[in-house]
């Protein structure tokens, strides 16, 4: 039967299922381009328009333990390993957690050549890893994935800590194995690398409003360790321990993870300690005593676990206060009992902290950087031996040469600056007055300021003892090595430049010398040797490596990109060219630096392919592909107002593997180009469209007109008796909406809005009836009157078109300005041809209400220096597609209350737009893009109206659907069947763009895609994350949909194939 759809969208009768598709139950068939339709007798269309803007009065516009790990026990099993963003892998390879890309696996074999061989896209952001055999545990935070909702297309959005085992065994393919959610926030976590058993501890933070179960939320820290039993193919859950607070750090030695976690409220400073005994070879843990300390404990290298004895540096979380040492008898774990404690640092911030057997050093600070040296004896008592005053302060303090030296790595603030540096202290006498042997600052300005991520993560540099042998200038073999990555501004001739380097350091037991510079594209987060002789920089984005023989003057070998930022993807027949932006941001790059174009084969990967040709092309532009061979690159710059300065180049890609740069058109004729989010009337927008050999915009150019003196009433529901007189109660009553009421130079009064009445239910849509008796209303209703000259908007539209039929001389054709009576709607290309909606007003007979008329014109680019205006047509609404000759126009009509949206199809012959099909879309709020796929199916996304409060900031309407729609196909059926309609969320919004049955939305960090293969059931297909508002290719012939997503690559899957989670 067929289903016919009148004014009510889902009334539906007897007999008629919404959803219905006249294919039958099996595959649908392919429809045609054309349907075999009669023409209407409906050829004159009249819309309903807005009321005109009133202008009254004002307008209203709207160590360290770095001992920590390096002092295990030889005889234990099981080393408790830290983690971090790199492991240098034994055969050379690097791999490399990138925040963009995932799990790398880079080849070094060869550092002036370094290669990227194998990777596994992972969306979150970095923790660190581990590597264990073929094996890589990988964690990390902001993971977010998606999970298809049957029956919907609303996603289940996972999000959180997340730990992976990935197996990677084949170099060029790691394997996901498995995978397990971690509560909160990652912040660190410890392996346990057995003989024959391993095991993952992993500490994290949740914040949030907790529910007290009596309507009151509390805001709560809530820290965690987690445990995992690590297998060779998958990761176990063990235990996991609940210890409130948040957690700062933990520490490892031996048998004992070490748990410092703050406080719960700003107000109390005291963190807790835990013991937690990790003995269990399966990962299983178990909470031993906790003890609160004096203070606020900073790190891991504030804590630690030897001979029986807790020791802790702790001190004020905000500065100010003092700052202590504490030692506790940890003989009975279960039972600490503390020994003693000293308090130093009187008014100041603890800095960096280092324990060793019988001593332990701390740093603070208040303008001034003390350096305190403490002793402490086998049973735990201390006693601050000496206090050395330097300027700046230390973040990390880290022992060398046999524990007779620290190295220091902190700021230098004399003299107003900022500077990174490094510094030596003597630490075999604790009661000398003068410890620091030397200091020396990163390469700089004098008095400039830099930065580094080794200020607060003491993995972003590198101390080696042994590591060189090289003369200091006084003669002293410094055979020590420091690697200290910073970013800042320095003073190249008369401007300041921003740069980020790694600064190399030597030492001897008596001398620091500040060597050469290893210069990056950006800032560096990890600095490390990567074999005897080559040092390797790894930032998010690039991987330099250098050659260290001569350490004054260290030679770049080679570099490479990590995460290359590839803004489009265009198809040229058995080749594709991905556009590469440069890798600074505008404002760091030199002048003149260009973008590159470069062809890639279709068959290959598109992110990581090998380029067959490049050829530079301007950055930061629009992209075009024009024909089948042709790629235009168009730019906008601002000059002087109102002028701007665009510039189109024209690239020759007849032959891909030797494209040529053909002519270039620079003019300030054309007008800015502006997206779509500047289409609001203090801006004329600029739509572009890509047209037979050519590229043509238009343009509109804003003016108003005055239609007449208005009285204008505003009427809306007192906040009394408002939808929040029932807020939280069931089956509460309350009347709400609006209703705008004018009368145009004294004549007949019509309006726009209403009322009804709402009855709450909790947990679901309130039910609302519109009030159909007047009377009901009184007293209820505030009003507010007032009058002055009403306007309407005008837009007139001249469409520009530069000619590329010669592209070594593109040339700009005369502009074409449409009539000036006509108000300019939208455009749309077809066919080469641009098509451009305009609109009249209109009158309705005994119906003062708006009305309009809408008119289609054709723009003929057969010869595109000289472009032809068609005639008007008159359609029932808005443009949205042409199908061979079948127009699909949005309407609107005025309903009982508000306009109301419309769909039409209509055949265009004779000069005549012949209607076929007319639905109006009662009660319903659509969404501006709708979009008609090659099969003439409407993709809308719709929610039922809700009625305006004028308290209440509201999206205008509930829920949504993604909605196909088909026009009828028999005689009788004269109106759009619903085929279905899928619930989504309302912060997914259509991309007008649908291809071989895809359709694609943007959502929260990226792209979805949906298979709507079968139209009555569409279901969520893809994820592709960092791509927001892309351009899409798909590729047909290959059956692959791509998607450039800037510096997170260009996604590439199969049309059969989902990436959700299963």
């Amino acid at each position: 039967m067929t289903c016919w759809l009148g004014v009510a969208l889902l009334a539906v009768g007897p007999g008629c299922t919404a959803g219905a598709d006249r294919e039958g139950q099996g595959a649908l068939a392919e429809e045609t381009a054309e349907f075999a339709d009669p023409l209407g007798r409906t050829t004159s269309f009249v819309s309903a328009d807005d009321l005109p803007t009133v202008f009254y009065g004002e307008e209203e516009e709207e160590e360290e333990e770095e001992e920590e790990e390096e002092e295990e026990e030889e005889e234990e099993e099981r080393e408790l390993e830290e983690g971090d963003i790199y492991r240098v892998l034994g055969d050379g390879h690097l791999l490399n957690l990138n925040a963009y890309r995932g799990l790398q696996v880079i080849d070094i074999h060869d550092p002036e050549s370094p290669a990227m061989i194998g990777q596994m896209p992972v969306s979150g952001t970095p923790v660190e890893m581990y590597v264990d055999g073929d094996r890589a545990i990988v964690l990390l935070n902001d993971w977010v994935g998606f999970r298809a909702t049957p029956g919907s297309l609303t996603m289940e959005r996972r999000a959180g800590g997340a730990v992976l085992l990935i197996d990677i065994g084949n170099r060029n393919a790691p394997v996901l194995l498995s995978q397990l959610d971690v509560p909160g926030y990652i912040q660190t976590s410890r392996y346990a690398n057995g003989a024959t058993r391993d095991a993952l501890y992993v500490a994290s933070t949740s914040w949030g409003w907790v529910d007290l179960g009596n309507g009151d939320y509390e805001y709560h820290n809530e820290a965690v360790v987690k445990s995992f039993d690590v297998t060779q193919g998958a990761l176990v859950e063990r235990s996991q321990l609940d210890l409130g607070g948040y957690v700062t750090g933990i520490h490892g030695e031996g048998d004992v993870l070490l748990v410092a976690r703050g406080p719960e409220g700003w107000d109390n400073e005291n963190s807790q300690v835990s013991i937690v005994d990790v003995s269990s070879i399966d990962g299983f843990m178990t909470l031993r005593d906790t003890v609160t300390v004096d203070g606020y404990v900073r790190s891991q290298f504030h804590m630690d676990f030897r001979d029986e004895t807790l020791r802790v540096f702790s001190g004020p979380q905000w500065g100010g206060g003092v700052s202590h040492l504490q030692t506790w008898d940890a003989s009975d774990p279960d039972d600490l009992t503390p020994i003693d404690e000293e308090d130093f640092g009187d008014g100041q911030s603890l800095y960096g902290a280092v324990f060793l057997d019988d001593r332990a050093f701390a740093v603070t600070y208040r303008r001034t950087d003390p350096f305190h040296a403490f002793s402490i004896d086998p049973d735990g008592n201390v006693e601050e031996k000496s206090e050395f005053i330097v300027s700046g302060w230390n973040d990390f303090l880290r022992p060398v040469l046999g524990a007779t030296r620290l190295i220091g790595i902190g700021v230098n603030d004399e003299g107003g600056g900022r500077r990174l540096a490094a510094s030596l202290y003597d630490i075999t006498d604790l009661t000398n007055p003068s410890p620091m042997i030397a200091r020396a600052e990163v390469a700089g300005s004098e008095g400039g300021w830099n930065w580094s991520e080794a200020s607060w993560d003491h993995r972003a540099f590198t101390v080696l003892d042994g590591a060189v042998n090289v003369a200091a200038p006084t003669g002293e073999a410094e055979t020590g090595l420091v690697l200290l990555p910073f970013s800042g501004y320095s003073v190249t001739g008369d401007r300041w430049t921003y740069e980020s380097a790694v600064q190399i350091f030597t030492f001897s037991g008596t001398t620091l010398t500040r060597r050469g510079v290893m210069k990056h594209g950006s800032p560096v987060r990890r600095s490390f040797r990567a074999g005897p002789d080559t040092a390797a920089n790894v930032s998010e984005t690039q991987l330099s490596l250098y050659d260290q023989r001569d350490l004054d003057h260290p030679e770049k070998l080679g570099e490479l990109d990590l995460a290359p930022r590839y803004s489009t993807i265009l198809g040229y027949g058995e080749y594709r060219v991905r556009i590469r932006n440069p890798e600074q941001e505008s404002w760091e790059r030199e002048e003149g630096q260009m973008a590159v174009a470069e062809v890639v084969a279709a068959a290959d990967v598109a992110a990581v392919a090998t380029p067959l040709a490049s050829f530079p092309v301007t950055p930061d532009a629009s992209y075009y592909k024009v024909g089948d061979d042709l790629l235009a690159v168009v730019t906008s710059r601002f000059v002087s107002w109102p002028s701007h300065e665009t510039t189109i180049g024209v690239f020759d890609l007849s032959d891909p593997l030797r494209p040529r740069a053909a002519g270039q058109l620079v003019t300030t004729d054309l007008p800015p180009t502006y997206d779509d989010y500047y289409d609001y009337y203090y801006y004329a927008p600029t739509r572009f469209h890509v047209t037979n050999r050519s590229l043509t915009f238009a343009s509109k150019t804003d003016s108003w007109t005055v239609v007449g003196w208005v009285e204008q009433c505003e009427s809306y529901v007192t906040y009394s008796r408002g939808d929040d007189s029932c807020w939280g109660l069931d089956g509460c009553t309350y009347t709400t909406g609006q209703r705008s009421c004018q009368s145009l130079d004294g004549g007949p009064e019509y309006c726009s809005g209403g009322f009804a009445e709402c009855t709450t239910r909790l947990g679901s849509e309130d039910a609302c009836a519109p009030v159909v008796d007047e009377a009901a209303l009184d007293g209820l209703l505030e009003s507010y009157c007032f009058e002055g000259e009403a306007s309407r908007q005008h837009r007139q539209m001249t469409v520009h078109v530069v000619d590329l039929s010669d592209p070594d001389h593109p040339a700009l054709a005369p502009p074409l300005a449409l009539p000036a009576e006509e108000d300019a709607v939208s455009t749309l290309a077809h066919e080469g041809d641009l098509y451009v909606s305009v609109k009249l007003p209109a009158t309705v007979p005994d119906d003062p209400r708006p009305h309009a008329r809408y008119f289609l014109r054709r723009v003929d680019l057969s010869r595109p220096g000289a472009p032809a205006l068609g005639p008007a047509i008159n359609v029932p609404g808005e443009a949205l597609a042409i199908r061979g000759a079948k127009v699909f126009t949005r309407d609107r009509v005025w309903g009982s209350y508000f306009i109301e949206p419309a769909i039409a199809r209509s055949t265009l012959h004779g000069g005549l737009a012949h209607l076929n099909n007319y639905q109006v879309l009662a009660g319903k709020a659509i969404d501006d893009t709708l979009v008609i796929d090659q099969h003439q199916r409407a993709l809308m996304t719709y929610g039922e109206r809700s009625w305006p409060t004028y308290w209440r900031w509201s999206y205008g309407y509930k829920s949504g659907s993604l909605a196909i729609l088909r026009p009828g196909d028999t005689i009788s059926t004269t109106g759009f069947d619903v085929v279905s309609e899928a619930p989504i969320d309302r912060w997914m919004s259509l991309v007008p763009f649908a291809a071989e049955r895809r359709a694609f939305f943007n959502v929260y960090s990226g792209t979805l895609m949906v298979d709507y293969e079968d139209p009555r059931q569409p279901v969520a297909q893809a994820f592709f994350t960092g791509a927001w508002r892309p351009e899409i290719l798909v590729d047909r012939a290959r059956d692959e949909v791509l998607v450039a997503a800037e510096r997170v690559g260009i996604h590439q899957l199969d049309l059969d194939v989902s990436n959700l989670l299963p």
